[in-house]
């Protein structure tokens, strides 16, 4: 079928003329001229009236034979590509990649097919095109690609929660661009926040400090991107324990994101902010603010949002031995989270310490085993560590120091055991 035809049929089974068809959008006689196939619409005005027709534009181009010109194609795929309509994208690429008689490069399309897999998250597909990528740019010549082909293969391979692989590839990407006589700030910038974010991902907050401020330095727009950069660095500064730069850094992100964000990404960074200031500031005026901030969430029925609240909520109270009220926020945030929400790993940590100081040894086991499955599943390395290095602080002050011991080495075992299943062996 054409695409005229299938316009054509859509618009008599929605029952409107070519006139109301085309009202605002271009003239009725294009649109008949579009019917019969003597005419194309611009990918702007096939949009347009893939919306009129109250149909996705990938249902609107289904089973429909375009026959454009390959240069036609491939500039309808990269408009679909801006336009983020990755999944129409797709087959357009794989069409122009099937055909030699035109002079595209082959790379680019497969990069192209590549980011598409990647923003669909189909991992498979998309290693599968950026390892026969990889093969053609792998020559000593194309350095600039194959460090844009590495730092996708990174991302891939933290879509998939392998983090020290996607450490892996991007430090190769990294290695790559070094070889690169150009300068690209954006480009630099854009590996070095992959290796920050690999680094705190797998606990090294030290590494990922100094790669976000070599970030900052090639990134000098004021935008969202570098609030979002100074806020990640008041995060690992925190997590350092390093509060004066924590604050520093978080006061620079209220700034930018104060102007560039919307009401509820400000409500979301205020609940990251006063996370950030509660190891420097009284804890309790910590819990009024989020006590504030929940209301509002709450007003809205953003419930997940406050189930993320609540548990941070339990989390400083479990931190000041306010078990009582750790357990109630725990278990508000149970009610308000999915069970497959990452965050559910946070609340079960609160309670099994509550239950634990309670000496009810049983359920405070079953919470810690629910909490150590959920960071396990979502690579939650430093959360990991985190929560084994209290539970041994805990056997410890119990006196059961072989407890203790045993526990960190079967964390020990476990990490070493995820590295090598990746292929790492130290």
């Amino acid at each position: 079928m054409s695409l005229g035809s299938k316009i054509r049929e859509l618009r008599l089974k929605k029952g409107l003329t070519q006139m109301e068809l085309a009202k605002g959008l271009i003239t009725s006689s294009m649109i008949s001229q579009i019917e019969s196939d003597r005419a194309r619409p611009s990918y702007r005005v096939l949009v347009a009236i893939a919306a009129r027709l109250d149909v996705p534009l990938e249902e609107l181009l289904k089973d429909v034979n375009l026959e454009l010109e390959h240069f036609s194609k491939y500039k309808m795929a990269m408009s679909m590509v801006r336009a983020k309509e990755y999944q129409t994208a797709i087959p357009l690429l794989n069409d122009l990649l099937e055909v030699s008689l035109h002079r595209i490069p082959t790379e680019g399309l497969l990069l192209e097919l590549a980011l598409c897999h990647i923003e669909m998250e189909n991992v498979l597909e998309a290693e599968k095109v950026l390892n026969q990528l990889y093969q053609l740019v792998n020559n000593g010549q194309k350095d600039r690609l194959a460090s844009e082909v590495l730092l996708q293969m990174g991302k891939v391979a933290a879509l998939k929660s392998e983090y020290p692989i996607a450490l892996f590839h991007t430090s190769r990407a990294w290695d790559e661009l070094q070889k690169v006589e150009e300068i690209e700030e954006d480009f630099h910038a854009k590996v070095l926040m992959q290796l920050a974010v690999l680094h705190e991902k797998v606990g090294k907050v030290a590494e990922a400090s100094q790669y976000y401020e070599k970030a900052l330095l090639l990134n000098q727009s004021n935008g969202e991107d570098r609030a979002t950069t100074y806020l990640r660095l008041a995060t690992v500064y925190d997590r350092q324990k390093k509060y004066e730069q924590a604050e520093e850094y978080a006061t620079k992100a209220c700034v930018l994101l104060e102007e560039q964000a919307n009401e509820k990404q400000r409500r979301e960074m205020q609940h990251r902010l006063i996370m950030l200031e509660r190891g420097a500031s009284n804890w309790w005026l910590s819990v009024q603010k989020l006590l504030t901030l929940v209301e509002q969430f709450e007003r809205n029925d953003e419930k997940s949002s406050a189930g993320k609240v609540y548990a941070d909520l339990g989390l400083i109270c479990l931190e000041n031995q306010e078990l009582d009220e750790a357990w109630a926020y725990a278990e508000k945030a149970k009610r308000r989270l999915s069970d497959a929400d990452s965050t559910m790993g946070t609340v079960h940590w609160v309670l099994s310490f509550v239950y634990f100081q309670s000496n009810d040894e049983i359920k405070g086991q079953e919470h810690l085993d629910s909490a150590v499955r959920i960071f396990e599943q979502y690579g939650k390395f430093a959360e990991l560590e985190e929560i084994t290095l209290h539970v041994c602080r805990y056997l410890s002050d119990k006196g059961d120091h072989r407890a203790a011991f045993e526990r960190m080495e079967r964390f020990h075992q476990y990490m070493m055991g995820q590295l090598e299943r990746r292929g790492i062996v130290l």
